[in-house]
């Protein structure tokens, strides 16, 4: 009973998500060092506790942020999601909001012993505050508004890249290419959830969420995601052309594009049909780690 209960709280985090969030932070760390080599770089003591709290910050915090988001959906979820853990009755609301202050005051107080090792001190702290402020006002309001909200995840979802800088350089020294990936990293995030608006549009009608499918239809929907999907893309691809990328990025950037563009032409070819959503859905997560795995291998250790 207890190893199934720690299951549920587990799954309520959404681990996987979270687990590629933090792999952002990696990259940042992989990108903004000043040794002769990310090997150099993690010889030292420090910088390896640096890593692996700028990870799990950010862990604790997306699975925060996830947890309420199921508090605050709870009726929504009973449609849309009913097999999630509190609307299948495994976690109750009260349980999941205590689970939440935990996980953010976990974050909180890892990031404060981080801001002592850090160029960007109290500003470490601070930031997680606002994010983890980012998360619950997105759970509470942000997610109805529609479009907003859509930005709000895919800017938050993609964070942990300048996050990491910052716990090398001051804001001002942060390297062009790690903008460049927030930027494009915030936009192709951004389109998926054009795709999962389309997925809950019962919910979300009943409740008045005003995703861009609710209120304009799926063809709408779909047109803003492939916006957003290809921009991200070939903001992606342009990267190895002006920055100092090796084959393995553009093998990985050419497989991700691929995936996009089966992902496009396979929701237009129903933008109505649920299965065909949820896949599109699933093959832009797919793109999406990707688009990060490039970065692992594509950039010199």
């Amino acid at each position: 009973m207890i190893k199934l209960k720690i299951l549920n709280y587990f799954e309520i985090m959404r681990p996987i998500n979270c687990i590629m969030g933090g792999f952002t932070v990696i990259i940042g760390f992989l990108i903004s060092h000043h040794e002769p080599n990310f090997l150099t770089f993690i010889q030292n003591s420090i910088n390896i506790f640096l890593i692996i709290a700028g990870f799990m910050i950010f862990f604790l915090v997306a699975s925060g942020t996830n947890t309420i988001n199921d508090y605050f959906d709870f009726e929504i979820d009973k449609l849309n999601r009913p097999n999630r853990p509190i609307p299948r009755g495994d976690i109750s609301r009260k349980q999941s909001l205590q689970y939440y202050m935990f996980l953010n005051i976990l974050a909180l107080v890892l990031s404060i012993i981080v801001g002592i090792f850090t160029v960007n001190g109290i500003l470490i702290p601070l930031l997680v505050l606002f994010f983890e402020f980012i998360g619950f006002y997105y759970s509470w309001k942000g997610k109805a508004s529609g479009l907003p909200g859509n930005i709000m995840v895919g800017v938050t979802s993609a964070v942990g890249f300048p996050f990491a800088a910052l716990f090398i350089d001051s804001i001002l020294e942060i390297p062009l290419l790690i903008w460049n990936i927030f930027i494009a990293t915030s936009i192709f995030l951004t389109s998926r959830e054009f795709v999962k608006g389309m997925q809950d549009v019962i919910g979300d009608r009943q409740f008045k969420i005003k995703t861009i499918a609710n209120v304009f239809g799926y063809k709408v929907a779909t047109i803003f995601m492939m916006i957003f999907s290809f921009i991200g893309a070939i903001l992606f691809t342009l990267m190895f052309f002006f920055f100092e990328l090796n084959n393995w990025y553009i093998i990985f950037i050419i497989i991700a594009d691929i995936i996009v563009i089966t992902a496009n032409l396979l929701l237009i070819s129903d933008i109505s049909d649920p299965n065909k959503q949820s896949i599109t859905s699933l093959l832009l997560k797919i793109a999406g780690i990707i688009l990060i795995l490039a970065f692992l291998f594509g950039y010199e250790l």
